[in-house]
């Protein structure tokens, strides 16, 4: 096995699960918009209890 056969085989493997996407339409695109905003909400809220914390120590702010 050469590296050209394992390359190439990589290649075959990623365009073959790109040809799946079209199937699954906008699904992807609101599955990752979703995760993506609950993280942002997740490190918000941990954000407010970092400066809560900070204000009641009396350090940074």
């Amino acid at each position: 096995m050469t590296w050209n056969e394992i390359v190439y085989g990589l290649g075959d493997l990623i365009e073959m699960t790109f040809e799946i996407l079209p199937l699954l339409g906008n699904l992807p695109n609101i599955l990752f918009s979703l995760i993506i905003f609950g993280c942002l909400v997740y490190w918000m809220k941990e954000l407010s209890n970092y400066n809560k914390k900070a204000k009641q120590e009396g350090s940074i702010e």
